[in-house]
């Protein structure tokens, strides 16, 4: 057990409790600190066992390819379990939050160790460590507040998920515009990474990865339109090909109700430049022109709160040649179609670890299939403009009945370029994803998720490239999660 974690969080929470102060009457769900400071504890615990097949090989004859969720790497049956604990607190002007989080695979290594070494099925990119996940603390200066530290921030997870959506540290200042909307412009640093005395050998290599981004939210009716931008600047290869990239996103996502109908609306644009980029293998380097899009629309139809149906679909714009120095396929800096209101799901395959497929956690689109030198975004800057895009249309349903809800959908998925990665077919396959959960207080609930892809010639085809068969085995995940908040 992680004995000094505990203890400290102990004291913590004692030294709160003590100096002029004292906990809160069972129940209320508060602590008072300092006078003039309300204090609130909370958190969740999530149990996750999980059974995955034919994930990233489709084919039943083998033993099965690893996949990654957040607790680590896993094949077959694993228990990922997320423990968060978290306080906030509020005074005159300002605020706080902070959620201390351990997310991992059972395994005694994992659970009975304080650091991280060459056990366990985790590694330091993953969640094994008892330490703060998110943080975020913000001051009013009156028509404008401050706000930094680590938490969720994003420009279109309403909608499409296509641009940015993650919890990166970041410096934040927002505020109303009157009373038709809000406003937000921030600085993300996803990477600090100035390179001295490593790899290089001595050589100072500025391996930075900021962006820089802004928002705004309009009010009207029943419908909230929000235009943004984000600029992004990726350096000298901070994610290992060597290049600088420079690309601006500029997009508009919509998003509503309307009597009983729910639409929901994303575009958005990229272009920049990519320099200085290593070829893979050789000392040979290139530039690439970025130039893309991507599109997503639903509609949903609230007919009664038993039965709530939707329709909808991505056009993400790909690149028909690898050869060339025209970055062509789209990629955002985190797509996280995961969490999006109409197809996100958790526990939905390709929303998964789907690196066959060139998908990466959170996301839907194969941003990492194709040539990589030409990479300028994506979870890990792994994304390359070089990838095939996507075409996406799928109809789902959602509902609640009493205490027990529900989602189901399926959908089917195209390369949008095929030939940019040498294929002759462009069929991706056809998902089904199906949820039901039962709350059976506000303090526990259970849920169950079962998610499937039945591969199409398209992905046959990719198969081969990488082994002598093509095989078209259904691939899908199960999983239970049952979930304790406080």
């Amino acid at each position: 057990m992680k004995k000094s974690y505990l203890a400290l969080l102990v004291s913590i929470i004692f030294i709160l409790a003590t100096v002029g102060s004292s906990f809160a009457a069972m129940g209320e769900g508060t602590v008072s600190a300092k006078k003039g400071v309300d204090l609130t504890l909370f958190g969740s615990n999530r149990f996750i066992p999980t059974y995955c097949s034919n994930m990233n090989d489709f084919d039943s004859d083998i033993e099965d390819v690893v996949t990654l969720d957040e607790g680590g790497w896993g094949a077959g049956f694993f228990v990922r379990n997320e423990l968060r604990l978290g306080f906030a607190g509020k005074g005159e002007n300002f605020g706080f939050r902070v959620i201390l989080e351990e997310d991992i695979h059972y395994s005694k290594n994992n659970v009975d160790r304080n650091t991280y070494g060459t056990y366990g099925n985790t590694s330091s990119d993953f969640g094994g460590e008892f330490a703060v996940e998110r943080s975020k603390f913000w001051y009013d200066f009156g028509a404008v507040r401050f706000t930094t530290g680590w938490d969720v921030l994003f420009q279109d997870l309403k909608t499409g998920g296509l641009v940015y959506g993650d919890d990166h540290p970041f410096i934040m200042l927002s505020g109303k515009l009157a009373d038709i909307g809000s406003w937000q412009a921030y600085m993300l640093l996803i990477e600090d990474s100035d390179d001295l005395n490593g790899k290089f050998g001595g050589k100072y290599r500025d391996a930075d990865w900021y962006t820089y981004n802004g928002k705004l939210n309009f009010k009207f009716g029943g419908m909230t339109v929000s235009p943004f931008f984000t600029i992004s600047d990726m350096r000298q290869g901070s994610q290992g090909h060597g290049g600088n990239s420079h690309a601006y996103y500029v997009g508009c996502e919509a998003y509503g109700k309307i009597g009983p109908i729910m639409p929901s609306f994303e575009a958005v644009y990229v272009g920049g430049t990519i320099n200085d980029a290593y070829e893979t293998g050789t000392p040979n380097q290139d530039d690439y022109d970025i130039s893309s899009y991507a599109l997503f629309a639903s509609v949903k139809f609230a007919l009664m709160p038993e039965f709530q149906p939707y329709i909808g679909g991505y056009y993400v714009a790909g690149d028909d040649d690898n050869t060339d120095d025209d970055a062509e396929g789209f990629v955002g800096v985190t797509n996280i179609t995961r969490y999006t209101p109409t197809f996100g799901m958790e526990g939905a395959i390709m929303y998964e670890h789907m690196m066959s497929l060139g998908a990466p956690l959170y996301g839907l689109v194969p941003e990492r299939l194709g040539n990589p030198n030409a990479q300028y975004g994506g979870i890990g800057g792994a994304g390359t403009g070089n990838n095939p895009g996507l075409i996406h249309v799928g109809i789902g349903a959602t509902g609640k009945l009493c205490d027990v809800s529900y989602k189901v959908q399926t959908c089917y998925m195209w390369f949008a370029e095929e030939d940019g990665i040498g294929l002759d077919d462009d069929d991706i396959g056809l998902t089904l994803d199906a949820q039901v959960k039962y709350a059976l207080s506000s303090n526990f609930s259970i849920s169950y998720t079962w998610s499937g892809l039945l591969p199409g010639d398209g992905v046959e085809e990719l198969q081969n490239k990488y082994k002598p068969t093509q095989e078209d085995d259904l691939a899908w995940i199960t999983r239970a999660e049952l979930v304790w908040k406080w």
